[in-house]
């Protein structure tokens, strides 16, 4: 089966414990519904994604990219191929005088983005954290 082949193919460009084979979706959307992805890999790194998608390139396997499965449905019949999930879960924030550079991940899970500019009080996200009732009630 094309899938066993494509397994073994990716376990020479990518650590295997971050491929999965024949893995229910249902765990990685937010609706929690959905059939099987034929194989599954979580990228931690760029690298990661440039080996992924230069392998689907040029073997021709069908290839799809997901974050953190919000907003999307998958048919009970799965996908067919490789599904990418995002998993970059860097977050770096730079405060000089009134101004902040922040670094995200496409991993980074929105909750978590705004919990820690909350914390750093940087402004301008609250919309997004839990602690967003505050912001509304003291308004």
């Amino acid at each position: 089966m094309y899938i066993d082949k494509v397994y073994e193919d990716l376990e020479k460009i990518v650590d295997s414990s971050k491929i999965f084979k024949n893995e229910p979706m249902k765990k990685y959307t937010s609706f929690k519904i959905g059939g099987n992805a034929d194989i599954l890999v979580n990228a931690e790194t760029i690298e990661d994604i440039n080996n992924i998608l230069n392998y689907a390139s040029k073997n021709n396997v069908p290839l799809y990219i997901i974050g953190n499965g919000s907003n999307i449905l998958v048919k009970d019949k799965g996908i067919r191929g490789i599904v990418l999930k995002i998993c970059i879960d860097k977050l770096e924030i730079y405060k000089k005088e009134e101004k902040a550079i922040i670094n995200v991940g496409a991993g980074v899970k929105l909750a978590k983005l705004a919990q820690e500019l909350y914390k750093k009080e940087i402004a301008g996200f609250e919309f997004a954290s839990r602690n967003s009732w505050y912001y509304r009630r003291s308004s």
